[in-house]
């Protein structure tokens, strides 16, 4: 017994050890002596008052016990009182039985609180599925089942595609494609400067001279580069094709296809057909789509068209009276000089300005002006 003067599951080890009880009946009715056997619940307490008291006839039956196992007789009782024995029969007969009504939720029979499983507790959350509805597949789908042949269900994932950044500044992109497409052309207005230069100095005027603006009717010719070089730029060149015909008209840009350089053939409609590349009509703009051949991938070979293929190029469409404006992702110090000066470049950027834009497409306008 504890020293505590409680009885507890210990000490019926100790006496099962001590006394070795030689059945299970026997050994009933000790765990009924020293109290561990079928506990009764606390509502019943103040109804039986030997439960009060519980604790001595406890420590009193154990140790007549003990003295019985000791004397190798049958435990003695008290002096003035009948002998009685002690069987399993009368121990569970001495227990009061248990309620058959419900108990309260979280007690044990005894006032202990019991612990609440995690099975038994409610549901505080849900769960959203975001990767859309599951596909469900079955052994014969070659996907993972049940021993017992249950489908399991499979996650499906979808992917999420990037939204396209444009290279130029959206309040910009219009007014930087307009500079670039745009042609000087001679409008209605009479341009009284000129005529007044041409009076003053006694010259002999054969027509009225007009002033001129900018305009996109002319249209242009876009050149679409679809080398190895270009092809992180894929997406560049799908929107720079919607935002010229926004600008100068779908129905007057012609849009060709070229890889290497346009001078081995362009692509119009038909992938599968490589016609040869003819310029516009003088004073069209033609714009290129493309790095120039600066880009050369590892065992790209022939593919890449060399810069003095280039040069050649843009010597053919100058004197076809065209000017030549190369939008690339690099910047103009990139490429050589030959080339910068018959091409105005205008970088992919987002620093690029409008008068930028300007600049460089009136630095190669020149030739091609015309009334």
């Amino acid at each position: 017994m504890s020293g505590r003067g409680e009885l507890f599951l210990g000490d019926l080890v100790r006496a099962m050890a001590e006394l070795r009880p030689a059945d299970l009946e026997t050994a009933a009715a000790m765990a009924a002596l020293l109290g561990q056997g079928r506990r009764a619940p606390t509502a019943l307490a103040p109804s039986h008052p030997a439960r009060a008291t519980g604790r001595g006839t406890a420590s009193g039956a154990a140790r007549a016990v003990r003295q019985g196992a000791v004397s190798g007789g049958p435990p003695r009782s008290s002096p003035g009182s009948a002998p009685r024995a002690v069987t399993a029969e009368g121990a569970a007969r001495a227990t009061p039985p248990e309620p058959s009504g419900p108990q309260p939720e979280g007690l044990q029979p005894r006032g202990e609180e019991r612990a609440v499983l995690l099975t038994e507790r409610p549901v505080d959350f849900s769960l959203t599925a975001i990767g859309g509805p599951a596909r469900r597949t079955g052994a014969a789908d070659g996907a993972l089942g049940a021993a017992d042949g249950t489908e399991l269900p499979e996650r499906s994932t979808t992917a999420v595609p990037l939204s396209h950044e444009p290279p130029w500044k959206a309040d910009w992109a219009r007014g930087i494609m307009f500079a670039v497409v745009a042609t000087p052309v001679a409008s209605r207005e009479v341009d009284q400067r000129a005529l007044l230069r041409g009076v003053a100095g006694r010259q002999a005027l054969r027509a009225v001279p007009r002033r001129r603006r900018f305009s996109t009717r002319r249209g242009a010719q876009l050149l679409l580069d679809h080398g190895p070089g270009m092809a992180p730029f894929r997406e560049d060149g799908v929107w720079l094709r919607e935002l010229v015909g926004s600008v100068a008209g779908r129905d007057r840009v012609e849009v060709l296809r070229f890889r290497g350089a346009p001078g081995r053939g362009v692509v119009r409609q038909d992938p599968l057909t490589l016609d040869p590349y003819r310029p516009p009509p003088p004073g069209t703009p033609v714009i290129l789509f493309s790095d120039l051949g600066r880009m050369r991938p590892p065992f790209a070979g022939p593919g890449v068209a060399s810069a003095q293929e280039w040069r050649d190029f843009v010597q053919a469409v100058t004197h076809s009276g065209c000017p030549v404006v190369c939008l690339t992702p690099y910047e103009s110090t990139d490429y050589p000089a030959a080339l910068r000066k018959k091409v105005a470049f205008v970088p992919l950027d987002r620093r690029v300005s409008l008068r930028h834009a300007r600049e460089a497409a009136a630095r190669v306008r020149g030739p091609a002006e015309c009334p």
